[in-house]
């Protein structure tokens, strides 16, 4: 007999993902000039557009369309950073700014700066909590090695909030998702979709992830997949606390990036780990991999 608890639990999951595909369909479509309509994002989560903006705004704390403007405003500060060749004026269209005029207004309004200043080193004063200056953080000489990866498809199980807490709670569903559907020789991967000195902790998303078998289907169960794209990857061995991941990637964006004569593309970071990892142990072994534009 089923619980009333497991039915519960199984609703929350089944909406949890419907709201999921809305935040990626999002990400998707930032760099569309035209607006992104309630009506499509309702239907993309197949709710009711005459409800959908209240349960949108109940799920991420903002409306709508304060939320599309920071997820635009905040992929931009990280193109700024990360891709010094790039004109501002790209970086405004490749975020969905009309003009570099509307960009240059928006940037400054969030930020407190224009987009040049942050670009010149301004970025490093962005606290996205308490809006101070934050020190820089020494790096040693990184041995990164790039290659080409294949596109892959994954189960993921996303938590939002604080890195230093999302993580664990959602390698602690993947693997129990793992565990229950015997793919423990599956490679895994974690996903940290915003950048933390740009976004607030409260909006930070990480997904935990594993490889999907071809063709493999769940018997009976929804759950939410996605592509990882493949392409040109700089990758860092990195062995130690997890808590250390995030100083290891600024070394790479700090250190090794400006230096490097490439850009970055526009698909997320990915923890690579290994099928016999537990990347919620207190001390595990992966692959940061940076994705670069060719």
């Amino acid at each position: 007999m089923v619980r009333i608890e497991d039915k519960r639990s199984d609703k929350a999951a089944a909406f949890a993902q419907r709201m999921n595909r809305v935040l990626d369909f999002i990400d998707t479509h930032l760099p569309e000039t035209e607006p992104l309509r309630l009506e499509a994002l309702a239907s993309v989560a197949a709710f009711s557009p005459f409800h959908f903006h209240r349960i949108f705004r109940a799920w991420t704390g903002e409306t709508l369309q304060d939320f599309i403007r920071h997820r635009r405003l905040e992929k931009a500060g990280g193109q700024l950073v990360h891709n010094p060749t790039t004109t501002i004026q790209t970086v405004a269209q490749h975020c969905g700014f009309t003009s570099a005029e509307a960009f240059s207004r928006a940037f400054s309004q969030h930020f407190g700066m224009n987009p040049s200043a942050w670009r010149a080193g301004g970025y490093r004063h962005w606290d996205p909590v308490q809006g101070r200056a934050r020190g820089d953080r020494p790096c040693a000489g990184l041995d990164v090695r790039m290659r080409c990866e294949p596109a892959r498809t994954v189960a993921y199980f996303r938590v939002v909030g604080d890195y230093r807490e999302t993580a664990e709670a959602a390698w602690k569903q993947c693997l129990a998702w793992v565990t229950e559907h015997k793919l423990e020789t599956q490679a895994r991967f974690g996903m940290a979709l915003d950048d933390p000195q740009i976004t607030p902790p409260s909006r930070c998303r990480y997904d935990a992830c594993v490889l999907l078998p071809e063709g493999w289907e769940p018997r009976g169960e929804r759950v939410s997949r996605k592509r990882i794209e493949g392409g040109l990857y700089a990758c860092l061995a990195y062995s130690g606390a997890p808590s250390g991941i995030g100083a290891a990637w600024l070394s790479m964006l700090g250190e090794w990036l400006p230096n490097s004569g490439h850009c970055l593309s526009e698909e997320p970071f990915v923890e690579v780990y290994a099928p016999h990892v537990v990347p919620n142990a207190d001390s595990v072994a992966v692959e940061l991999c940076m994705p670069l534009s060719d």
